[in-house]
């Protein structure tokens, strides 16, 4: 098709030198500023392509008019290249951590010649970001296997029923500290610009803060800042106390329960259990350096 034309002017040019129009090729380069060559090379496009001067009503399409496709340089971002990166990626967890040339070499291995940036370009078109990894606590199998009979265990409360749950938690506090790994933007002399500097401080003071909530109440609040010798002199004392009282009542569930065994009404074999006082049968007791009750 002619340059510098659009299609409403070649649509013009080809009704005014249609038998509708009734225009000479001159008339129509005089009206619209075209030189007659250009004229002529459109309306003879458009017949080739379907075109039909004599139809009446007279018909115009876009395909008719519109620019021919046009040859180029091949574009290396095709489907199957997009793809094979997107699956290097999303394959593990050394997929997302993959640098965009480690990704184009692997890909030059395999015959497919594709530079850093257009894999960088594919990434960013298909909505991936390089950011940090969600932190998340490691699971065991025992830890995930109760925490599947909980689910199950609970899969058929009410709304009633979790009302009556209280929800807690706790989190750790450092005073002029601020949380998580965060960046800054600077240049590369600018590294010891006060703006960005972040000061680490010695003897920062630290606390833990817990709360709790349930279905339609916030519950209250409470700091624990670290304790002094008295206070846990005080707390083993209270510990040892609620320890005297569980001790009858837990020693009592646990006879009803290994009653049988005890007796040596069933032939089991292994010793007697003997009752024991420890953690394990609900005594209460500080954690080894962290405090607390476990």
């Amino acid at each position: 098709m002619a340059p510098n034309t659009d299609i409403a002017t070649r649509a013009l040019i080809v009704t005014l030198k249609s038998p509708i129009g009734g225009k000479t090729t001159a008339e129509v380069a005089e009206k619209t500023g075209f030189s007659t060559r250009q004229i002529n090379r459109i309306y003879a496009r458009a017949i080739e392509r379907g075109f039909d001067p004599n139809h009446i009503p007279l018909v115009i399409r876009d395909e008719w008019l519109q620019d021919a496709p046009r040859s180029g340089r091949p574009v290396k971002q095709t489907v199957d290249a997009r793809k094979e990166i997107i699956a290097k990626v999303r394959t593990d967890r050394y997929g997302r951590e993959k640098a965009c040339a480690d990704i184009a070499g692997e890909l030059s291995l395999q015959g497919v010649d594709i530079s850093a940036t257009t894999i960088w370009r594919v990434l960013k078109k298909a909505g991936f970001r390089k950011t940090k990894p969600t932190r998340k606590p490691g699971l065991t199998k025992k830890m995930r296997a109760e925490r599947l009979q909980w689910c199950r265990d609970h899969q058929h409360f009410t709304l009633e029923d979790w009302k009556n749950i209280i929800w807690s938690d706790e989190t750790s506090v450092v005073l002029n500290h601020r949380r998580g790994g965060y960046r800054i933007w600077r240049t590369v002399d600018e590294a010891f610009v006060r703006s960005c500097i972040r000061e680490r401080w010695k003897g920062y003071s630290e606390f833990m803060f817990w709360g709790c909530f349930t279905y339609d109440k916030k519950g209250p609040c409470h700091c624990w800042i670290p304790e002094t010798k008295q206070e846990k002199r005080e707390a083993e004392i209270e510990i040892a106390m609620m320890n005297e009282e569980l001790e009858p009542i837990l020693r009592e569930e646990w006879e009803l329960a290994n009653g049988m065994r005890r007796m040596s009404l069933r032939n089991l074999p292994g010793t007697k259990p003997q009752w024991r006082w420890n953690q394990k049968n609900g005594k209460l007791s500080r954690q080894a350096g962290g405090g607390g009750i476990d």
